[in-house]
């Protein structure tokens, strides 16, 4: 995961994966008002509406689902390098964002795979 290096962090201290990220975001003025009356009907904020539609459409990649053992040790890989905090866009965070990239394609095309079968 790079991060752009004029993001502002909402916390200090060690950066993990949940921790939220602070970026200014241009979107049309009719989407803001749908995704506004969406939040309200789901009783949450808008930063937290857009956080769940997100999350919806692109789900992080599970270990268990992935198929192939090329995906796992990605996976893997991906989770040691960010257990020991790499400072965001330095060499290491964008390893482990490319190794979690790699396993999702691995994943999509194991799933397409057993699709035809």
């Amino acid at each position: 995961m790079s991060v752009y290096p004029r993001t502002n962090y909402v916390h200090g201290g060690p950066m993990s994966e949940k921790t939220p990220i602070q970026f200014k975001l241009m979107i049309p003025a009719d989407l803001k008002i749908r995704v506004e009356e969406m939040a309200s009907l789901n009783r949450r904020s808008l930063s937290q509406e857009i956080v769940a539609a997100l999350e919806e459409q692109y789900p992080a990649p599970n270990t268990s689902e992935a198929a192939g053992i090329e995906a796992r040790v990605l996976l893997w890989l991906a989770r040691r390098i960010r257990k020991g905090s790499p400072k965001p866009g330095s060499l290491r965070d964008r390893q482990a964002a490319a190794y979690e990239v790699l396993a999702g394609r691995s994943i999509a095309q194991n799933s397409n795979d057993g699709d035809e079968l």
